[in-house]
């Protein structure tokens, strides 16, 4: 994992109390799998945001898939 994916993947872990789960992997489905619902989506979007001082657009929401830690990192890196 690179630094972003790896600060988004920790985020998370904790953000969304997942603990230890073998299920959640950087490449995990977050919604599908049941550990981020579409309130926790605008949390995430909001610390990438911070963290990063970037912007994610609607735009990117529809252009770009964001359902897994490394697509979201993708994203930010792409934005930076």
């Amino acid at each position: 994992m690179n630094n972003i994916e790896q600060a988004l993947y920790d985020y998370i872990k904790d953000a969304f109390r997942i603990g230890d789960d073998p299920d959640y992997t950087a490449d995990t489905n977050l919604f599908d799998n049941g550990f981020v619902d579409s309130l926790g989506a605008l949390e995430i979007i909001s610390f990438a945001e911070g963290t990063w001082n970037i912007e994610i657009t609607q735009r990117d929401l529809t252009m770009y898939p964001m359902n897994t830690v490394s697509e979201i990192a993708e994203v930010i890196s792409k934005k930076l």
